[in-house]
């Protein structure tokens, strides 16, 4: 499976809803492979935002670059 190249408008997103706030469950995606994930636009509980710091952990640790590795068709 070939990972997304993506490097612009990264956003932080959580994993599984109910996983939390750590950097544990804190995964680095762009627009196109945030919309292909299945929780996508589903209504549910919407956890808190991260702080800045996991954010910045997050994206340090993914290289600044999306880390999807689907082959759903989202790169």
């Amino acid at each position: 499976m070939s990972r997304c190249k993506n490097t612009r408008n990264l956003e932080v997103h959580h994993i599984r809803r109910d996983g939390g706030n750590g950097i544990d469950n804190a995964i680095v995606l762009c627009p196109g492979c945030h919309q292909a994930t299945t929780t996508y636009g589903n209504p549910g509980a919407n956890p808190a935002p991260f702080s800045e710091e996991t954010k910045n952990r997050a994206l340090e640790r993914a290289g600044h670059q999306c880390q999807c590795t689907s082959d759903r068709g989202c790169h």
